[in-house]
């Protein structure tokens, strides 16, 4: 009897973030190449030696023949502060990256930004291995799945060379019941088959339009964050929604910092809290741009002050990262870098800042 094809094929839709940013200047150079398994690999060093290396040019960003801004006077001049909390804001801005975005403030008049390293090296880090853990699970999920769609296509195969035999046997039979019974049975049979290539037909499409799509943005997404691996310039955008560009000028090995650099411009810039002012209990604020949303302040406590960081409880959320902690008067306390719960990074918990002199031990002699 012929076998009819199961109906519950597994289709699978998948949303790969992938913001692949192209800036007019320079242009800096990523070579793409199939590693000893066949699978792409990027990588802004030539590999030794390959098949297929592929030299994809990318444009990056540049800041040369700007001319002087000043930022101190524009913003000013716009909000008009009249406390020491609304004059920090000015301080704060949104840093665009290959993959996402996050918060950076001025810490020099000469325009240097304090942020997080995983806001301008979102390629690794907890957020970018999770993303990794699900294009793997997704990858598994198509190859079991066109595993089953191939397995239908035999199944079919050797249901139609069941139906021609059967129609052979048929059309050898003399004239009478026998051969009108035989043709109801293979006409119902070819009605049967013919539904159900029809429906292997369209799911089989259907599906291979979707794993084209998966492989164009596994690839994209894989392009992105070598990117993001080796940007040098990031899109800032001010509380005005001023939009400039800064050059990375260092990456700390040891601790989630990095520093950026606006060049020929002045800027409001925030002073550093001395360490032994902070203390548990006394109201701070965060400012960042969390969930898109530019210049946030929220409102809290110290909950706990040590060597790794100061705690708090005010609300920090995804995109608060790299912005600053700061006192009633405006002077940072930390940078705001991690936000810990017990269900997800948007529920109830408490944030951590790393403290102000670890921005000094890493990056001191740019700022003296």
């Amino acid at each position: 009897m012929l076998k009819r094809v199961r109906s519950n094929y597994v289709t699978v839709f998948f949303t790969v973030m992938c913001l692949l940013l192209v800036h007019s200047a320079a242009y800096s150079q990523v070579y793409k190449y199939k590693d000893k398994n066949g699978r792409w690999q990027f990588s802004d060093k030539q590999p030794k030696s390959s098949d297929a290396v592929t030299l994809e040019k990318y444009k990056t960003s540049s800041i040369e023949g700007a001319t002087s801004n000043d930022f101190v006077a524009l913003l000013k001049n716009k909000y008009k502060p009249k406390t020491p909390i609304e004059e920090a804001t000015l301080a704060v801005a949104t840093v665009k990256s290959k993959l996402g975005s996050g918060s950076a403030f001025f810490v020099s008049e000469n325009c240097y930004l304090i942020t997080n390293r995983h806001v301008v090296r979102p390629a690794v880090g907890k957020q970018w291995d999770a993303t990794q853990a699900k294009i793997k699970r997704n990858e598994s999920t198509f190859k079991s799945s066109r595993e089953k769609i191939d397995d239908e296509k035999e199944r079919l195969k050797i249901s139609k060379e069941r139906l021609d035999e059967f129609k052979i046997y048929m059309e050898g039979l003399s004239p009478g019941g026998n051969k009108r019974s035989a043709k109801k049975e293979h006409d119902l049979y070819a009605k049967r088959y013919k539904q159900d290539k029809d429906k292997y037909d369209t799911i089989s499409k259907k599906f291979g339009q979707q794993e084209e799509t998966f492989r164009k943005q596994q690839s994209d997404f894989n392009f992105s964050s070598s990117l993001a691996n080796t940007a040098q310039s990031f899109d800032i955008i001010l509380k005005d929604n001023t939009k400039v560009k800064a050059n990375l000028v260092k990456v700390s090995e040891s601790e989630d910092l990095a520093l950026l650099k606006i060049n020929r411009c002045k800027a409001p810039y925030l002073k550093f809290s001395r360490t032994s002012a902070v203390t548990q209990g006394m109201l701070i604020y965060a400012i960042g741009s969390p969930l898109g949303l530019r210049d946030q302040l929220t409102k809290g406590t110290v909950t706990r002050v040590s060597r790794k960081g100061v705690f708090t409880d005010a609300q920090i959320l995804p995109g608060n990262s790299g912005g600053p902690l700061v006192t009633e008067l405006g002077d940072v306390v930390g940078v705001n870098t991690l936000k810990v719960s017990q269900k997800s990074a948007l529920g109830e918990g408490f944030g951590i800042a790393i403290p102000v002199r670890k921005i000094n031990e890493n990056f001191g002699r740019y700022l003296k």
